[in-house]
């Protein structure tokens, strides 16, 4: 079972954590726990889509970030050979060589279309 099967229970929950009372917070992670773990997940897996949703929301800034990004959220959606592609502009831009127009043009539509993919 995914995080997104069980994240409207834990919209509810996480707020509870905010209590002044330390048994109420408590009861808040354990139900959290018991939660998680009924969809065969724990407090890892919530804090790595934690993560992975707050490097969605960062929009690269440079096209060294752009290519580093693309690089890092492959998870196998990159064709071979754009995958060599994004690894070859990655180091070239790590050494100060800015890429060329049709490179920008390539970066630019497999980042538009990665991040299309991993917002749906």
């Amino acid at each position: 079972m995914s995080l997104e099967a069980v994240a409207p229970k834990l919209t509810k929950l996480l707020p509870l954590l905010g209590t002044n009372h330390d048994g109420e917070a408590l009861a808040a992670v354990r139900a959290i726990e018991r939660t998680l773990k009924s969809a065969g997940l724990d407090f890892h897996d919530l804090a790595s889509s934690l993560e992975a949703i707050a490097a969605l929301s960062r929009d690269p800034q440079t096209w060294e970030e752009v290519a580093i990004w693309c690089r890092d959220n492959d998870h196998g959606r990159l064709a071979p050979r754009e995958r060599e592609f994004i690894t070859s502009v990655a180091a070239h831009l790590v050494c100060g060589r800015q890429p060329t127009e049709a490179q920008e043009a390539w970066l630019r539509a497999i980042y538009v279309r990665m991040r299309r993919e991993a917002t749906h």
